[in-house]
């Protein structure tokens, strides 16, 4: 976690790994705007003006850290690292309690961290075989396997890097663990907490508590034992639930989308073969893994079919790469059942000790070459508030909930204040449901306005505190310069950053909303 984000305190910069760059800068203002804002009831800082639309609680926590002295990094760092030790703990206690077998958890744990898809044959095709492929294996700098967005049929979603850059995600993990652990053994009073456990997660991440409502489900139904204490233990999601009331998520597309990332023509052989290079000989240990299981663990086969086949048959989100989450999880008790397999191929004779060493390589082979891109990663530069003049003047100088209209969209000046910027970035926007086409329309109504009168107007309806101009906008936005700079009155100016920034208030007094 400490790789993919530091600090540096002689310059007052926040070190971000290139590969963490895009989601930090979304993560960025949602822990600022609760440690140096104002921020309750919760808004998305990117898109103020309505509840946030998305779960909160883990940055929330972070920004109180933050708030309390903790300096950022060490503040999400320190969760992000709780949270990734939480999960492996909880794989190897599930694994051990399932299959009564130390072997079978080392194993789980080896296969989780290095996932098993063929992106070997990526590198491979990229970097032919030669005496230079440990040089170029342990200096590899760049996934060769990231779909949907560099060609590739195998996805970007297996490598460690989704814990790196989802830092909520491991705490999620680890909690949606600990309730199939409390499920399967049947902890008496553990079962009194699943209600709360559940509810946890409408705010801490809404795919888990998809995933949470399942196997509750699922074992409220097969198992007598539990019912009663899972009825009582509603009682305990109420608070995450009114909580929940305080946000208006978007209502869950349920599109018919078959076969996730694969890509067209869509056929029950290409669906086959996408998932044979994604998940690679899990594909077919899974499976078997399941059938020569022992009886108590086989209540997990239902669960889990439907956590793979739902997301390969419907849309669950807004953008189709989230449904990824759904996979994850499935694979997080899944390679358990493949570990199962090996071990009982390793016990069987001699030959399965000959063969075990090459299959556990190729399972883990492509884990090891997606691990490099996240070891060798190079850390970008944001000079925090104290270096950097912007931001320690909006931090100084502006109330602590106010709303800028924002000319730039990463790591703008507001957001390292803590403060709301009225139009973020539009991946972000869009992919959490809100009016993003809308939004980025008024925004460039209102630094294109023809007239002081008509950019008041806009402004004062939008709830715009602040107006931010700088030297380079973002490419689709076309100030009319002649108005900022002829009939708006900055009331700070930095010549070397190009930024001004105008008060509403003091611009457009005479204007009523």
């Amino acid at each position: 976690m400490w790789h993919t984000l530091s600090y540096d305190s002689k310059t007052e910069s926040i070190l971000i790994s290139g590969k963490f760059w895009s989601d930090f800068g979304g993560y960025l203002p949602q822990i600022r705007s609760f440690s140096l804002g104002k921020n309750w009831p919760p808004q998305y800082p990117l898109y103020p003006g309505e509840p946030t639309r998305y779960h909160f609680l883990f940055f929330m926590v972070v920004g109180l850290l933050e708030k309390i002295g903790f300096r950022i990094d060490f503040a999400l760092n320190f969760l992000s690292a709780i949270g990734f030790f939480s999960l492996l703990v909880m794989i190897w206690l599930t694994s051990k309690k399932i299959f009564s077998d130390e072997r079978v958890s080392w194993l789980s744990l080896l296969f989780f961290l290095f996932n098993g898809s063929f992106s070997f044959l990526d590198f491979f095709k990229k970097y032919p075989l030669s005496i230079q492929s440990l040089h170029d294996l342990t200096n590899l700098r760049d996934f060769v396997s990231f779909a949907p967005w560099n060609g590739s049929q195998i996805s970007a979603f297996w490598n460690l890097n989704i814990f790196t850059n989802q830092r909520h995600l491991g705490l999620s993990f680890a909690l949606g663990l600990l309730l199939v652990y409390i499920l399967i053994v049947r902890h008496k009073k553990g079962l009194y907490l699943v209600g709360f456990i559940s509810g946890l997660f409408l705010v801490l991440n809404q795919a888990v508590f998809g995933i949470a409502v399942l196997f509750v489900a699922w074992f409220f139904v097969i198992v007598k034992q539990v019912r009663i204490p899972v009825l009582i233990s509603t009682v305990g999601g109420l608070p995450w639930l009114f909580m929940a009331f305080m946000a208006s998520p978007t209502k869950p597309p349920m599109n018919f989308h078959p076969g996730f990332l694969t890509q067209d023509p869509i056929t029950f052989i290409s669906i086959f073969i996408f998932w044979l290079f994604n998940i690679g000989l899990h594909l077919f240990l899974i499976p078997i893994g399941f059938f020569i299981s022992p009886k108590k663990s086989r209540i997990l086969i239902f669960p889990l079919l439907v956590l793979f086949l739902v997301p390969n048959i419907f849309q669950l989100s807004i953008d189709i790469i989230n449904n990824h989450k759904f996979f994850n999880f499935f694979l997080l008790i899944g390679v358990m059942f493949s570990a199962l397999v090996v071990i009982k191929i390793w016990d069987k004779n001699l030959l399965g000790k000959i063969i075990v060493p090459f299959l556990i390589f190729f399972l883990i082979f492509g884990g090891i070459v997606d691990f490099f891109p996240v070891k060798n990663d190079k850390f970008i530069s944001v000079a925090d508030i104290k270096a950097n003049a912007d931001g320690s003047y909006i931090a100084s100088y502006t109330p602590k909930n106010a709303v800028f209209l924002n000319s730039t969209w990463f790591y703008h000046p507001a957001s390292l204040a803590g403060r709301f910027i009225y139009n973020g970035y539009s991946y972000f926007t869009w992919s959490f449901g809100y009016n993003q086409i809308q939004r980025e329309n008024i925004t460039s109504q209102i630094y294109s306005s023809s007239t002081k009168d008509l950019a008041c107007k806009l402004l004062i309806r939008e709830n715009i505190s602040y107006i931010e101009l700088n030297s380079r906008p973002e490419n689709f936005l076309h100030p009319n310069w002649e108005l900022w700079d002829n009939q708006f009155t900055p009331e700070y100016k930095n010549n070397i950053s190009g930024l001004k920034i105008y008060s509403v208030s003091k611009n457009c007094q005479n204007y009523e909303k």
